[in-house]
């Protein structure tokens, strides 16, 4: 099971200049509206497929989608585990969480919560 991960903890990381792929693995149009900057986008329906071609094994890598009440971030960290990704973090909240935190997104309708 993918451990969490804070949006503390992850933009610590960002600030940081550490080495991981954050994937939001929401649809297309989704991600185009609002996702969290550097992120790239691998749609969980996808993601199977697409994964081998973008992302290697030996990669840190963190997932995300639109806020905790969606499962899709932790699906997304069961098909990585599954396919033998093993430095794998679930970010907990997704774009909700980073937001509340005060964290700006990318995008056509990137805003902060206010």
């Amino acid at each position: 099971m993918a451990r969490l991960m804070s949006s503390t903890e992850l933009k610590e990381r960002m600030d940081e200049n550490q080495e991981f792929v954050l994937v939001d693995v929401a649809e297309p149009e989704d991600f185009a509206n609002e996702h969290i900057p550097t992120a790239i986008n691998i749609p969980l329906s996808k993601l199977a497929e697409q994964v081998k071609k973008t992302l290697s094994k030996n990669q840190r890598i963190v997932v995300y989608d639109k806020n905790h009440d969606d499962e899709s971030s932790n699906r997304a960290s069961d098909v990585l585990e599954a396919m033998g990704y093993r430095k794998v973090a679930d970010f907990d909240g997704g774009i909700y969480a980073w937001k509340r935190a005060g964290f700006l997104t990318e995008g056509d309708n990137a805003k902060q919560l206010g």
